[in-house]
Protein backbone atom coordinates (compact mmCIF):
# COMPACT_ATOMS: atom_id res chain seq x y z
CA UNK A 1 0.00 0.00 0.00
CA UNK A 2 1.21 3.50 -1.08
CA UNK A 3 1.86 5.87 1.38
CA UNK A 4 -1.51 8.12 2.21
CA UNK A 5 -2.06 11.72 0.62
CA UNK A 6 -5.18 12.53 1.11
CA UNK A 7 -7.39 11.07 3.70
CA UNK A 8 -10.85 11.99 4.10
CA UNK A 9 -12.71 10.95 7.12
CA UNK A 10 -16.88 10.63 7.93
CA UNK A 11 -17.12 13.87 5.66
CA UNK A 12 -20.56 15.92 6.45
CA UNK A 13 -21.29 18.44 4.31
CA UNK A 14 -25.07 19.85 4.12
CA UNK A 15 -27.33 22.15 1.91
CA UNK A 16 -29.55 24.50 4.50
CA UNK A 17 -32.43 25.18 1.66
CA UNK A 18 -36.06 25.92 2.34
CA UNK A 19 -37.10 22.22 1.81
CA UNK A 20 -34.62 21.60 4.92
CA UNK A 21 -31.26 19.98 5.62
CA UNK A 22 -29.83 18.22 2.44
CA UNK A 23 -27.07 15.67 2.70
CA UNK A 24 -24.81 14.92 -0.61
CA UNK A 25 -22.19 14.31 1.76
CA UNK A 26 -23.21 12.32 4.52
CA UNK A 27 -20.67 10.41 6.25
CA UNK A 28 -17.89 9.88 3.25
CA UNK A 29 -14.52 8.44 4.43
CA UNK A 30 -11.54 7.40 1.78
CA UNK A 31 -8.27 8.01 1.45
CA UNK A 32 -5.62 8.71 -1.84
CA UNK A 33 -2.35 7.04 -1.79
CA UNK A 34 0.74 8.94 -3.30
CA UNK A 35 1.15 8.03 -6.80
CA UNK A 36 -2.46 6.36 -7.17
CA UNK A 37 -5.34 7.33 -9.45
CA UNK A 38 -8.55 6.88 -7.60
CA UNK A 39 -11.80 7.12 -9.21
CA UNK A 40 -15.39 8.19 -7.63
CA UNK A 41 -18.32 7.28 -9.56
CA UNK A 42 -21.82 7.32 -9.62
CA UNK A 43 -25.25 8.75 -11.08
CA UNK A 44 -25.74 12.53 -11.20
CA UNK A 45 -26.64 13.99 -8.03
CA UNK A 46 -25.26 11.01 -5.81
CA UNK A 47 -22.70 13.49 -4.29
CA UNK A 48 -19.10 13.05 -5.95
CA UNK A 49 -18.91 16.68 -7.20
CA UNK A 50 -20.25 18.40 -3.75
CA UNK A 51 -17.02 15.78 -2.07
CA UNK A 52 -14.47 17.18 -4.40
CA UNK A 53 -15.76 21.15 -3.59
CA UNK A 54 -15.56 19.96 0.19
CA UNK A 55 -12.18 18.98 -0.20
CA UNK A 56 -11.24 21.85 -2.27
CA UNK A 57 -12.57 23.91 0.27
CA UNK A 58 -15.07 25.57 -2.07
CA UNK A 59 -18.53 24.56 -1.03
CA UNK A 60 -21.01 27.47 -1.74
CA UNK A 61 -21.96 28.93 1.37
CA UNK A 62 -24.88 29.86 1.61
CA UNK A 63 -26.34 26.98 1.64
CA UNK A 64 -23.79 24.78 1.68
CA UNK A 65 -21.28 23.89 4.32
CA UNK A 66 -18.99 21.40 5.93
CA UNK A 67 -20.74 20.46 9.40
CA UNK A 68 -18.57 17.23 10.41
CA UNK A 69 -15.06 15.22 9.64
CA UNK A 70 -11.88 15.48 8.71
CA UNK A 71 -9.73 16.77 5.33
CA UNK A 72 -6.24 15.75 5.90
CA UNK A 73 -3.69 16.42 3.14
CA UNK A 74 -0.53 15.19 4.03
CA UNK A 75 -1.30 14.70 7.65
CA UNK A 76 -2.84 18.35 7.98
CA UNK A 77 -6.17 18.76 8.67
CA UNK A 78 -7.63 21.14 5.82
CA UNK A 79 -10.99 22.07 7.70
CA UNK A 80 -9.19 23.67 10.74
CA UNK A 81 -6.78 26.14 8.29
CA UNK A 82 -8.10 29.69 8.42
CA UNK A 83 -9.29 30.93 4.67
CA UNK A 84 -5.71 32.35 3.95
CA UNK A 85 -4.05 29.51 4.38
CA UNK A 86 -6.46 27.27 3.01
CA UNK A 87 -6.26 28.88 -0.34
CA UNK A 88 -2.12 28.51 -0.55
CA UNK A 89 -2.84 24.47 0.11
CA UNK A 90 -5.39 24.69 -2.52
CA UNK A 91 -3.40 26.33 -5.54
CA UNK A 92 0.02 24.58 -4.69
CA UNK A 93 -0.93 21.78 -3.11
CA UNK A 94 -4.30 20.90 -4.73
CA UNK A 95 -4.91 21.49 -8.43
CA UNK A 96 -8.82 20.71 -9.99
CA UNK A 97 -9.98 20.33 -13.34
CA UNK A 98 -13.80 21.16 -13.50
CA UNK A 99 -16.26 20.16 -15.52
CA UNK A 100 -16.91 23.21 -17.44
CA UNK A 101 -14.19 25.02 -18.75
CA UNK A 102 -16.25 27.60 -21.03
CA UNK A 103 -17.90 28.79 -17.15
CA UNK A 104 -14.67 27.97 -15.14
CA UNK A 105 -12.27 30.21 -17.13
CA UNK A 106 -12.89 34.26 -16.65
CA UNK A 107 -13.70 34.97 -19.89
CA UNK A 108 -12.87 38.70 -19.38
CA UNK A 109 -9.07 37.95 -18.91
CA UNK A 110 -6.22 36.44 -21.17
CA UNK A 111 -5.29 32.87 -21.09
CA UNK A 112 -1.95 33.77 -19.92
CA UNK A 113 -2.77 35.82 -16.85
CA UNK A 114 -5.04 33.19 -15.78
CA UNK A 115 -1.92 30.86 -15.25
CA UNK A 116 0.53 33.62 -14.28
CA UNK A 117 -1.93 34.78 -11.74
CA UNK A 118 -1.71 31.53 -9.13
CA UNK A 119 2.15 31.39 -9.89
CA UNK A 120 2.21 34.86 -9.04
CA UNK A 121 0.33 35.19 -5.95
CA UNK A 122 1.22 31.74 -4.39
CA UNK A 123 4.68 30.94 -5.63
CA UNK A 124 6.39 34.54 -5.52
CA UNK A 125 7.02 34.31 -9.21
CA UNK A 126 7.39 38.23 -11.29
CA UNK A 127 5.58 38.91 -13.91
CA UNK A 128 7.93 37.72 -16.12
CA UNK A 129 8.90 34.22 -14.54
CA UNK A 130 4.82 33.48 -14.01
CA UNK A 131 4.83 34.41 -18.35
CA UNK A 132 7.60 32.38 -19.18
CA UNK A 133 6.83 29.19 -16.86
CA UNK A 134 3.09 29.40 -18.63
CA UNK A 135 4.45 29.35 -21.89
CA UNK A 136 5.68 25.99 -20.83
CA UNK A 137 2.97 24.72 -18.97
CA UNK A 138 0.84 25.65 -22.05
CA UNK A 139 3.26 23.81 -24.54
CA UNK A 140 3.20 20.91 -22.13
CA UNK A 141 -0.36 20.51 -22.21
CA UNK A 142 -0.40 20.17 -26.07
CA UNK A 143 -1.34 23.56 -26.90
CA UNK A 144 0.78 24.81 -30.16
CA UNK A 145 2.05 28.27 -30.70
CA UNK A 146 1.90 28.64 -26.62
CA UNK A 147 3.47 31.62 -26.71
CA UNK A 148 1.56 33.62 -29.00
CA UNK A 149 -1.96 31.71 -27.63
CA UNK A 150 -1.02 33.49 -24.00
CA UNK A 151 -2.68 36.60 -24.93
CA UNK A 152 -6.15 35.11 -26.54
CA UNK A 153 -9.19 34.77 -24.56
CA UNK A 154 -10.91 31.60 -23.48
CA UNK A 155 -13.69 32.42 -26.15
CA UNK A 156 -10.72 31.92 -29.10
CA UNK A 157 -10.34 28.36 -27.93
CA UNK A 158 -12.30 25.07 -28.91
CA UNK A 159 -13.96 22.80 -26.31
CA UNK A 160 -10.67 20.63 -25.98
CA UNK A 161 -8.15 23.52 -26.10
CA UNK A 162 -9.87 25.12 -22.90
CA UNK A 163 -9.88 22.03 -21.06
CA UNK A 164 -6.27 21.96 -21.96
CA UNK A 165 -6.17 25.40 -20.39
CA UNK A 166 -7.49 24.27 -17.50
CA UNK A 167 -5.29 21.57 -16.37
CA UNK A 168 -2.33 24.06 -17.40
CA UNK A 169 -4.27 26.35 -14.63
CA UNK A 170 -4.48 22.68 -11.75
CA UNK A 171 -1.08 22.21 -12.29
CA UNK A 172 1.04 25.56 -13.13
CA UNK A 173 2.27 25.00 -9.32
CA UNK A 174 3.03 21.18 -9.51
CA UNK A 175 0.81 20.13 -6.66
CA UNK A 176 0.81 16.45 -4.98
CA UNK A 177 -2.82 15.64 -5.55
CA UNK A 178 -5.28 16.75 -9.12
CA UNK A 179 -8.77 16.68 -8.34
CA UNK A 180 -10.78 16.20 -11.98
CA UNK A 181 -14.37 16.84 -11.81
CA UNK A 182 -15.68 14.75 -14.86
CA UNK A 183 -13.15 16.84 -17.39
CA UNK A 184 -14.57 14.85 -20.90
CA UNK A 185 -18.12 14.97 -20.36
CA UNK A 186 -19.08 17.63 -22.94
CA UNK A 187 -16.06 16.40 -25.55
CA UNK A 188 -16.07 14.02 -28.63
CA UNK A 189 -14.83 11.08 -28.02
CA UNK A 190 -11.39 11.86 -29.82
CA UNK A 191 -10.84 14.97 -27.65
CA UNK A 192 -11.75 12.74 -24.54
CA UNK A 193 -8.88 10.02 -25.77
CA UNK A 194 -6.37 12.64 -25.68
CA UNK A 195 -6.86 14.71 -22.47
CA UNK A 196 -6.88 10.80 -20.59
CA UNK A 197 -3.66 10.18 -22.64
CA UNK A 198 -2.25 13.82 -21.18
CA UNK A 199 -3.36 12.96 -17.20
CA UNK A 200 -1.94 9.49 -17.71
CA UNK A 201 1.24 11.06 -18.97
CA UNK A 202 1.40 13.79 -16.33
CA UNK A 203 0.67 11.34 -13.82
CA UNK A 204 3.39 8.81 -15.14
CA UNK A 205 6.27 12.07 -15.64
CA UNK A 206 5.88 13.37 -12.42
CA UNK A 207 3.86 11.10 -9.92
CA UNK A 208 0.98 12.91 -8.57
CA UNK A 209 -2.14 11.33 -7.49
CA UNK A 210 -5.50 11.63 -8.87
CA UNK A 211 -9.15 11.46 -7.97
CA UNK A 212 -10.84 11.46 -11.33
CA UNK A 213 -14.80 11.91 -10.93
CA UNK A 214 -16.83 10.31 -12.99
CA UNK A 215 -20.02 8.19 -14.20
CA UNK A 216 -18.04 7.05 -17.29
CA UNK A 217 -17.05 3.00 -16.06
CA UNK A 218 -15.44 2.78 -19.61
CA UNK A 219 -12.71 5.84 -18.49
CA UNK A 220 -12.52 4.06 -14.96
CA UNK A 221 -11.01 1.06 -16.28
CA UNK A 222 -8.41 2.64 -18.52
CA UNK A 223 -7.43 5.48 -15.86
CA UNK A 224 -7.63 4.22 -12.15
CA UNK A 225 -6.01 2.17 -9.22
CA UNK A 226 -8.79 2.00 -7.44
CA UNK A 227 -12.55 2.57 -7.94
CA UNK A 228 -15.29 3.98 -5.05
CA UNK A 229 -18.61 3.97 -5.39
CA UNK A 230 -21.32 6.74 -4.91
CA UNK A 231 -24.89 6.41 -3.80
CA UNK A 232 -27.46 9.53 -2.43
CA UNK A 233 -24.20 11.21 -0.57
CA UNK A 234 -22.37 8.03 1.01
CA UNK A 235 -19.80 5.42 -0.25
CA UNK A 236 -21.57 2.06 -0.98
CA UNK A 237 -18.40 0.19 -2.25
CA UNK A 238 -14.42 0.81 -2.81
CA UNK A 239 -12.54 -1.73 -4.56
CA UNK A 240 -9.58 -2.26 -6.74
CA UNK A 241 -10.66 -1.60 -10.59
CA UNK A 242 -10.20 -5.36 -11.43
CA UNK A 243 -12.04 -6.57 -8.60
CA UNK A 244 -14.82 -4.25 -9.25
CA UNK A 245 -15.71 -5.25 -13.06
CA UNK A 246 -14.83 -9.02 -12.12
CA UNK A 247 -16.32 -9.12 -8.89
CA UNK A 248 -19.11 -6.42 -8.03
CA UNK A 249 -20.22 -6.83 -4.42
CA UNK A 250 -23.11 -3.69 -4.31
CA UNK A 251 -26.30 -4.26 -6.47
CA UNK A 252 -25.76 -0.26 -7.32
CA UNK A 253 -22.32 -1.33 -8.78
CA UNK A 254 -23.83 -4.23 -10.49
CA UNK A 255 -26.84 -2.13 -12.20
CA UNK A 256 -23.87 0.05 -13.77
CA UNK A 257 -21.84 -2.45 -15.01
CA UNK A 258 -24.95 -4.34 -16.48
CA UNK A 259 -25.78 -0.87 -18.16
CA UNK A 260 -22.50 -0.85 -19.90
CA UNK A 261 -22.77 -1.55 -23.49
CA UNK A 262 -20.43 -4.11 -24.85
CA UNK A 263 -18.35 -4.87 -28.16
CA UNK A 264 -17.46 -8.37 -27.10
CA UNK A 265 -20.76 -10.03 -28.14
CA UNK A 266 -23.57 -8.93 -30.07
CA UNK A 267 -26.99 -8.22 -27.83
CA UNK A 268 -29.91 -9.58 -29.08
CA UNK A 269 -31.66 -7.22 -25.80
CA UNK A 270 -31.66 -4.03 -24.79
CA UNK A 271 -29.40 -3.02 -22.11
CA UNK A 272 -30.27 -3.11 -18.66
CA UNK A 273 -31.04 -0.63 -16.58
CA UNK A 274 -31.52 0.35 -12.71
CA UNK A 275 -35.05 1.23 -12.30
CA UNK A 276 -36.41 3.97 -10.49
CA UNK A 277 -34.34 7.14 -9.50
CA UNK A 278 -32.29 8.49 -7.08
CA UNK A 279 -33.60 9.36 -4.06
CA UNK A 280 -35.41 12.88 -3.25
CA UNK A 281 -32.12 14.36 -0.57
CA UNK A 282 -34.85 16.15 1.39
CA UNK A 283 -36.97 13.08 1.49
CA UNK A 284 -34.32 10.34 1.95
CA UNK A 285 -35.65 7.14 2.60
CA UNK A 286 -35.07 5.13 5.49
CA UNK A 287 -32.75 2.37 5.86
CA UNK A 288 -30.32 1.65 2.75
CA UNK A 289 -30.91 4.09 0.57
CA UNK A 290 -31.34 2.05 -2.42
CA UNK A 291 -33.64 -0.25 -0.74
CA UNK A 292 -36.54 1.13 -2.96
CA UNK A 293 -34.43 0.45 -6.47
CA UNK A 294 -32.95 -2.72 -5.33
CA UNK A 295 -34.35 -6.39 -6.38
CA UNK A 296 -32.84 -7.87 -3.27
CA UNK A 297 -34.02 -5.83 -0.43
CA UNK A 298 -35.47 -7.28 2.61
CA UNK A 299 -37.41 -5.91 4.85
CA UNK A 300 -33.74 -5.28 7.07
CA UNK A 301 -33.12 -3.23 4.34
CA UNK A 302 -35.61 -0.85 4.89
CA UNK A 303 -35.16 -0.68 8.66
CA UNK A 304 -31.68 -0.47 9.30
CA UNK A 305 -28.66 1.26 6.93
CA UNK A 306 -25.72 -1.11 6.56
CA UNK A 307 -22.18 0.26 7.20
CA UNK A 308 -19.21 0.30 4.80
CA UNK A 309 -17.21 -2.83 5.36
CA UNK A 310 -14.70 -5.98 4.44
CA UNK A 311 -15.94 -8.17 1.90
CA UNK A 312 -13.73 -10.79 0.54
CA UNK A 313 -10.11 -9.60 -0.87
CA UNK A 314 -9.49 -5.92 -0.04
CA UNK A 315 -12.90 -4.46 -1.20
CA UNK A 316 -15.65 -2.82 1.36
CA UNK A 317 -19.12 -2.79 0.63
CA UNK A 318 -22.58 -1.20 2.56
CA UNK A 319 -24.93 -3.73 1.71
CA UNK A 320 -26.90 -6.22 3.85
CA UNK A 321 -27.04 -9.08 1.18
CA UNK A 322 -23.45 -8.57 -1.07
CA UNK A 323 -23.27 -10.04 -4.15
CA UNK A 324 -20.65 -12.44 -5.35
CA UNK A 325 -20.56 -12.47 -9.25
CA UNK A 326 -17.54 -14.47 -10.51
CA UNK A 327 -15.78 -12.73 -13.42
Amino acid sequence: MSEVLLQVEELETHLFTKEGVLKPVNGVSFHVGRGETVGLVGESGCGKTMTALSIMGLVPNPPGRIVGGAIRLDGEDLLQLDDRTLRTRRSVHMGMIFQDASTALNPTMRVGDQISETMQRHLGMSRGEAALHATEILDRVGIPAAEQRLDDYPHQFSGGMRQRVMIAIAICCNPDLLIADEPTTALDVTIQAQLLDLVLELKEDVGKSVLWITHDLGVVAELCDRVMVMYAGQVVEEATVEELFLRPRHPYTAGLLDSMPTLEERRQESLKTIEGMPPNMARMPSGCAFHPRCEYASERCVEEAPALERSGGDGLVACWHPLYIEG
